[in-house]
């Protein structure tokens, strides 16, 4: 997903963080909302720093600054909405 509006909202980011997670884990992304569990649909350690790194390739041509998502708090994270904070609160 592309986003070229300066001002990204909780849906783009959403969309980015979905669609970076049913990549890393080959799943259909319509299978993916926004109380999905990372756990349950099978994103491990792992997963999470390749989402991440997806994210941040997606979203640091539109962010302020270079996207950084500290690993250490990729596993706190529990749901697909609590990613979405943790991203939306790097831009």
């Amino acid at each position: 997903m592309s986003i070229s509006s300066a001002r990204r909202t909780a849906v783009d980011v959403f969309a980015v963080v979905r669609d970076a997670l049913a990549v890393v884990l080959e799943l259909d992304p319509a299978l993916i909302g926004a109380d999905s569990s990372l756990r349950e649909l099978g994103a491990d350690s792992l997963a999470r720093v390749e989402m991440a790194e997806i994210v941040e390739a997606q979203l640091t041509p539109v962010a302020d600054r270079p996207l950084s998502i500290p690993d250490a708090d990729l596993g706190t994270v529990e749901t697909v909405a609590e990613a979405v904070d943790l991203v939306a609160a790097q831009l």
